[in-house]
């Protein structure tokens, strides 16, 4: 006969969504500091999902994820931007990893050995980096070179004719804030200035130099999505600086940079291009830490949307933090082959 552990997960299985109200109604055998704790371990192996409406806590399966965001922006609720998913952050006391990712993790780079300059030194190795992270951040903004095609342009400059300018200048751009980023590792701070240069190289030829170094002073919508983010400039700034407080007493780089992953999407700081700056930022601590990077370059678009649709409309990271750690542990090992 199965435990009460599992008959919880059952019940919530066997519906589309069950509140915590009818948890307790259901189960009144287990006191609810028991629930509560077996319920968090669900959804700390991704098993549960959990959503917040109001005052109400509701919690479903994870094959319900993508059925939830099957359903048509229309006939979902409206999310607006919600402030205490960041001021409940506390920096080496909540993480955004579960214990069991960061351990893997953790555990992949522990005979690593690692060299202060091994990024400027092996020049293979850099020009791997410049192409798997270029060629996966631009497939995840549609764009349509193909590996090859991204190699080609990257070591020698050769552009494919039958691809667009926009599709190009996107590759290069990248290309540019990777190495930016890799020479500078050391003079670049986590601040604001770093944010805004890492924008710019990717911005180059794209966006109008008004919408340059300034956090967005405009209205922006998600057209896939029910989040509405701030549209006020102001308090965008003061969340940017509640942010940038927490994540330089991050310790773990690893959880800097998925700390970076999750706001910088969701504060959309800029007019455009903000997934764009967190995918190559969220390197930053990574390369500071002369650790390989993340590239996603094995990441499939559907799978990337709805974990920030997560992110946006449930204020989960579950679905990030899983993907994240996925693709770095397979990263790793065509990147180890550079290190020994």
């Amino acid at each position: 006969m199965k435990n009460t552990k599992e008959n919880i997960l059952d019940f919530i299985n066997l519906k589309d969504k069950v509140s915590y109200k009818d948890l307790k109604l259901k189960f009144t055998s287990i006191n609810e500091s028991t629930l509560v704790r077996h319920l968090n371990s669900f959804i700390k192996i991704w098993e549960l999902q959990k959503e917040k409406i109001w005052r109400n806590t509701f919690y479903f399966t994870k094959n319900k994820i993508e059925a939830y965001f099957n359903i048509p922006t229309w006939e979902r609720k409206k999310v607006n931007y919600n402030p205490d998913f960041l001021r409940n952050y506390k920096p080496n006391e909540t993480y955004f990893f579960s214990e069991k990712n960061l351990k893997k993790l953790q555990d992949s780079i522990a005979d690593l050995p690692i060299d202060t300059d091994f990024y400027k030194t092996n020049k293979r190795f850099l020009e791997t980096l410049l192409i798997d992270l270029s060629f996966a951040s631009s497939y995840l903004e549609w764009n349509t070179y193909s590996y090859l095609d991204t190699e080609v342009l990257v070591k020698y400059n050769e552009v494919n004719k039958e691809k667009t300018q926009e599709e190009t200048q996107m590759i290069l751009n990248h290309k540019k804030a990777i190495e930016y980023m890799i020479y500078y590792k050391k003079e670049l701070d986590f601040n604001i200035n770093t944010f805004f240069e890492i924008h710019s190289l990717l911005w180059e030829k794209l966006l109008l130099k008004s919408d340059l170094w300034i956090i967005r002073n405009k209205i922006v919508e998600i057209w896939w999505s029910t989040y509405t983010p701030l549209d006020n400039k102001f308090r965008l700034e003061e969340e940017f600086e509640i942010f940038l407080e927490k994540l330089n007493l991050i310790k773990n780089p690893f959880e800097q940079s998925l700390f970076i992953n999750v706001f910088i999407p969701y504060f959309q700081l800029f007019l455009d291009i903000n997934k764009r700056t967190s995918r190559i930022m969220c390197n930053l601590p990574l390369i500071k830490h002369n650790l390989p990077v993340l590239s996603l370059i094995r990441l499939e678009k559907k799978k990337y949307i709805i974990a920030i649709l997560t992110v946006y409309e449930l204020n989960n990271v579950d679905l990030l933090q899983n993907i994240w750690t996925e693709n770095y542990l397979l990263n790793l090992e065509k990147y180890k082959n550079y290190f020994n």
